[in-house]
Order: structure tokens, then C-alpha cells, then sequence
């Protein structure tokens, strides 16, 4: 079965990320206190010997402890209606589209929260979501990650798992996506398209003879 995997932060999702939409999403609405972000910082700082703040922030979620998953299904599917579907660029979406109209599988996949993502995949008819998958206790979330994290060299590995699981031929098969950190992930596929790439990824893109797409 051939596939199409497309990242969806700053690739679909051009300039931004899901994840940060939905922050935004629950700060106003006030279900998230700011309280909660300096705990994010101070634990991404504290963590920081392991790897970058950033790569810190990606790997933990502390500003959602205790919160319900619920309650987070609920908000997220409807900031991904509201917010985040109207801000996907129609060229990636009609790129997507014409992949299923060959009948190709569609991945989505993304190391944002499964709040904002699956409903997302529902709502472009994806067969399969690649997301944070995060940790609960007794329906509460412990700030954890409960998998891998969709991020760099992970992302490929578990591209690898759902293409063994799904029997999907990598090797006729199609990938999106948008930064250096991607390439692990690029270079599994026969066809990788780079879409608004970074310029380290557009220097890997000329390297290896990998299309270049503007998705806006």
C-alpha cells in the first residue's frame, strides 16, 4: 500500500504549530493559568542539561497537570474546527486530496497534542494519526509523555512501526514535511517533498535532489 505522510505544523499548517494555537485557545478562555507556563519554563530549564529548552518544552507537557482528558478532548476538537482548520493552507489541502483520490493511505503526523491533531485527521478523512500521546492517571493528565515523541529521529521510527503494522510500501510512497530535523523521516521515503523548509532542510533538499514545495 503506498502512503502519503504530511508533518502538519509549519508544513499543512504553515508558520505555526497546532499546538501553540490551542495554548492560546485555553489561555483565553482561562483555562490555563499562567501559572502553569512558568511551571513549563522552570521544568524545561531544569532539563536543559539533557538536550535544548525547546527540546524540552516538546518532550514534557507540565503546564497541563491535573488537567481532565475530558475536558481537553472536548476544547481541543473545537479550537481545531474553530482555529486551526480554517489556517491550513488549501494547497497542502488539495495536495492532500489528490493523494487520496489515487488511493493512497493518508498519515498525519505531528508531535502536537492528540487533542488538536485526531480531530483534525477526522475532519480531512486521514487513515492514520502519529501524535503526542500523553500520560493519565485516574483521567488526569500527569504532564507526561505516555510514547515516544514525534520529534526528529523519533518521528521515523515511528513512521517504521506504522508502516510494518499497516504494510505500507515506504518505498512508493510519499512524505511532507518541513525542517531539518525531519530528515530521518524524509529519507525513509521514495518521494520526500520538502514544503517550506528551513533553510538547513533546503540545503539537505538540494543535496538530495528532493522537491521543494510552498505550502501558504
Amino acid at each position: 500500500m503506498i502512503a502519503a505522510v504530511f508533518d502538519l505544523d509549519r508544513t499543512l499548517l504553515p508558520k505555526t504549530t497546532a499546538e501553540r494555537i490551542f495554548l492560546r485557545y485555553l489561555l483565553e478562555r482561562r483555562l490555563l493559568g499562567a501559572g502553569s507556563l512558568v511551571k513549563t519554563v522552570r521544568a524545561a530549564i531544569q532539563g536543559s542539561n539533557q538536550g535544548s529548552i525547546a527540546q524540552q518544552i516538546r518532550a514534557e507537557r507540565p503546564y497541563l497537570t491535573g488537567m481532565h482528558d475530558a475536558a481537553l478532548r472536548l476544547h481541543g476538537r473545537r479550537c481545531a474546527i474553530e482555529r486551526i482548520l480554517p489556517a491550513l493552507s488549501q494547497r497542502g489541502i488539495d495536495h492532500l486530496l489528490w493523494h487520496r483520490d489515487q488511493g493512497h493511505r493518508i498519515v498525519l503526523l505531528s508531535g502536537s497534542l492528540p487533542y488538536v491533531v485526531e480531530p483534525l485527521g477526522d475532519r480531512l478523512g486521514v487513515d492514520h494519526v502519529i501524535s503526542s500521546q500523553m500520560e493519565l492517571s485516574n483521567r488526569r493528565l500527569t504532564g507526561k509523555l505516555a510514547a515516544a515523541h514525534p520529534y526528529g529521529a523519533a518521528k521515523a521510527e515511528l513512521m517504521l512501526d506504522l508502516a510494518q503494522e499497516q504494510q505500507l510500501d515506504l518505498d512508493k510512497s510519499y512524505c511532507y514535511a518541513d525542517d531539518h530535523t525531519d530528515e530521518p523521516l524524509l529519507q525513509l521515503f521514495e518521494e520526500s517533498i520538502c514544503v517550506n523548509p528551513s533553510d538547513r532542510l533546503r540545503v539537505i533538499a538540494q543535496s538530495n535532489g528532493w522537491r521543494i514545495e510552498s505550502f501558504t
